[in-house]
């Protein structure tokens, strides 16, 4: 990931990424490896984050089967707070539940 997309990122989520709760950054840390994924899945996005929808998330979803249904509720979590708190009109699709 680019310098400005962090950045884009990290400025969106800053009311989250408090100092001294160590699930959040956790979730932080999970989200910015979401995306790592997504461009580094999908070349054509030219790393923008409007350019991520449905489409690639379902992907996402779709190449991380193998993880536990708790660690993808997480985040999917983090994945709804991002999209709501930076106003972008993208549903996140929840992942399915796999045994």
């Amino acid at each position: 990931m680019n310098r400005n997309t962090h950045k884009q990122i990290m400025t969106v989520m800053a009311s989250y990424s408090k100092k001294g709760i160590p699930f959040r950054r956790k979730q932080i840390k999970r989200f910015l490896a979401i995306f790592d994924d997504i461009f580094a899945h999908e070349p054509t996005l030219g790393e923008r984050l409007h350019s991520v929808g449905r489409r690639q998330i379902i992907g996402y979803w779709e190449r991380t089967k193998h993880e536990s249904s708790l660690v993808r509720k997480e985040k999917c979590q983090i994945l709804i707070r991002f999209y709501t708190t930076a106003q972008l009109d993208v549903k996140v699709p929840h992942p399915r539940s796999f045994r």
